[in-house]
């Protein structure tokens, strides 16, 4: 392998958004790294502090870090698409600007890669959620040793499990291959600003991605409330819905009984979030004529928003509580 090839072989994606006070750390956690040879592609889109003058001052320092403008601000979908697009390395890596990598990381992944000729790769994640306790994304319980992951067991670990409540796959930062992405013409969906890797990830899968990944924990997380994760319009969730229903009428999942009973539980809980935000919102904006169409739209519109109004109750009850009220569907990732 030449030395230019060396150079470039992992591309490191941080979109970056108003995150001074943050964004140091992550990139110096991938300066830190054992393995040397990436490029750190920072997406500034569009912030309003200093965060650009905060990276240019890095890059003074290292050539391999790249400061990239949009040309408004589109959120993490779009900024990572411009990643994509600058890229050169075999491998996309994905951070955000609040979260940080052990220093093993990426030689610790593309080692997995390599014994398993793998086209994505993940790690555990330990979450560290503002003020609170740090925990583990995943248990050892489920995931005690290196193993493949399907399809079927991915879209599983991101229904919810009352056993698990945090537990989200979709959490996941794989590093994908550059070239399984152009070869399939897989990209982010810019209009989504909540669960834009879900679907990335999903379309992968459908495309035949091999996707190991490791107990290994080597990714800190941080989660705030009121974040992107947190927040989603019944847009989002309507295109979340409709990817599922494409996949479902794929012929494949016809012939796969467990893929295709996991896609459907998935969907009903993505069909409840919708008719829920989309009728809350109704209701905020007087549009009491689309409230009631909704309520009678489909056989269980109503009973999707009746079940997720009862499983919100606390969440309003706490927020009245507060002095303010603003009806949030429940995280999904």
């Amino acid at each position: 392998m030449s030395d230019a090839e060396q150079e470039c072989l992992v591309s490191i994606l941080l979109p970056a958004y108003n995150s001074r006070h943050l964004i140091g750390t992550a990139i110096q956690s991938v300066l830190n790294q054992t393995h040397r040879h990436f490029e750190l592609i920072v997406i500034n889109d569009c912030s309003t502090d200093d965060t650009a003058e905060v990276v240019a001052k890095f890059a003074l320092g290292d050539d391999r870090i790249k400061l990239l403008h949009t040309a408004r601000n589109g959120g993490p979908a779009a900024a990572r698409n411009i990643g994509f697009d600058a890229a050169c390395g075999r491998w996309i890596a994905l951070l955000d600007s609040d979260d940080a990598y052990v220093p093993e990381r990426l030689t610790r992944l593309l080692k997995l890669a390599d014994a398993n000729a793998a086209h994505m790769v993940s790690d555990n994640l330990l979450m560290m959620p503002v003020g609170g306790t740090p925990y583990l994304l995943i248990s050892p319980d489920i995931l005690a040793c290196p193993q493949h992951l399907t399809a079927s067991e991915f879209i599983y670990r991101n229904i919810g499990d009352p056993r698990n409540p945090r537990l989200s796959y979709g959490f996941m930062q794989p590093m994908i291959r550059r070239d399984f992405l152009l070869q399939h013409g897989i990209r982010y969906d810019e209009r989504n600003r909540f669960g834009e890797d879900f679907m990335l990830y999903v379309a992968c899968l459908r495309a035949g991605a091999r996707w190991w990944v490791t107990p290994e924990v080597l990714y800190h997380y941080a989660t705030r409330p009121g974040s992107l994760t947190e927040v989603q319009s019944s847009g989002d969730l309507r295109r979340i819905a409709q990817l599922e229903e494409d996949y479902l009428s794929d012929h494949a999942v016809s012939r796969n009984a467990t893929l295709l009973r996991v896609l459907r539980q998935h969907k009903a809980k993505i069909d409840r979030l919708y008719y829920y935000r989309a009728f809350t919102d109704a209701v905020k904006q007087g549009h009491l004529g689309e409230a009631g169409r909704l309520l009678v739209q489909s056989p269980l519109s109503s009973s999707y928003i009746f079940l997720e109004t009862i499983r919100q109750t606390p969440v309003i009850l706490r927020k009245t509580l507060r002095g303010g009220y603003f009806p949030k569907a429940s995280r999904f990732v």
